[in-house]
């Protein structure tokens, strides 16, 4: 499996020539990564900070609305983020296999992400979630669910910092 892995990656190759072709696809997958993050970490911040007791004058029930919109934003980030991997060679002459092998901020960046959604797991696992869908206005959460959302916030600013640093390992 592992040996077909740089055949399957150079399959994509129509990413290569399009971005070889049209140099406003980088960018413009930039701008789109840059926006999928802003819906992600920007709404996830506010109800990871609400969790920890922050603005508890907000009911958590009107903050899960927008999580959709956060999943939208993560959507954006994998797919503007598998052009940016598969298009590596296009852009700096690196494999996308060799990338994974030689990059440590892109090891730990899909490491945070990785961690960051077994904590969401846990926070629907621990039956957290359901504490925590009804708290209104005032309500403290409880100490789990503060921890889970700190911890949220930690990978997902991790996620950010290790990103921004993969142009540097490579």
């Amino acid at each position: 499996m592992l040996e077909q892995l740089p055949e399957t990656l150079f399959q994509l190759a129509f990413v290569e020539e399009l971005i070889g072709t049209y140099r406003w696809v980088w960018p413009l997958c930039e701008v789109i990564h840059f926006i999928g993050l802003t819906f992600l970490v920007g709404i996830i911040t506010i109800f990871d900070i609400r969790l920890m007791g922050v603005a508890k004058s907000m009911p958590l029930s009107e903050l899960r609305r927008l999580l959709p919109w956060s999943v939208f934003g993560f959507v954006l980030c994998v797919l503007s983020g598998l052009v940016f991997f598969t298009g590596l060679w296009a852009n700096v002459k690196v494999h996308p296999v060799e990338a994974l092998v030689i990059d440590p901020y892109l090891q730990i960046k899909l490491l945070f992400i990785a961690f960051a959604g077994i904590n969401i797991l846990v926070l629907y696992q621990s039956g957290m979630s359901k504490v925590i869908e009804n708290l209104g206005p005032g309500e403290d959460a409880p100490a789990l669910a503060k921890f889970i959302g700190a911890t949220s916030l930690f990978l997902w600013v991790g996620v950010v910092y290790w990103g921004r640093l993969i142009p540097w390992g490579i």
